[in-house]
């Protein structure tokens, strides 16, 4: 059985959004490496550009299916990278941390990039998992 600590170390700044600054899994028997998942369906395609809200929702429906086939939840995830494309979006993407990481954030990185591998990508997210 894994155990995941979360903390913050004495003396660093308090997280800009709900995030761990550490995590740690001691016990892991795998770590689960999901690549970036990106708003499309199973089909391949793309949802339009205009709404961060439903990208997100895929993103992370996406990112669900992916750590489940390694055989993880989001209750395993130690660490997310978070890249979006508008700095406008920031706040939103930061909210993802509370809404579907609630109590237990996982460690978080959030890049503000010129564009992602698709011109409709609004953001993509990849996760590391420790079952």
């Amino acid at each position: 059985m894994t155990t995941l600590t979360r903390k913050s170390p004495a003396g660093a700044h308090k997280p800009f959004a709900n995030y761990s600054h550490v995590v740690t899994a001691q016990g892991a028997n795998k770590l689960v490496f999901c690549a970036g998942q990106v708003a499309a369906d199973p089909s391949g395609k793309v949802l339009p550009p205009d709404d961060f809200a439903a990208q997100t929702k895929m993103v992370m429906e996406n990112l669900k299916l992916a750590l489940a086939e390694g055989g993880a939840s989001l209750k395993d995830v130690v660490k997310v990278t978070i890249y979006v494309c508008n700095p406008h979006d920031v706040p939103k993407a930061r909210s993802i941390l509370q809404n579907y990481f609630g109590g237990d954030p996982p460690a978080s990185t959030l890049c503000v990039l010129r564009g992602l591998a698709n011109p409709n990508f609004l953001l993509e997210i990849e996760a590391i998992a420790a079952v």
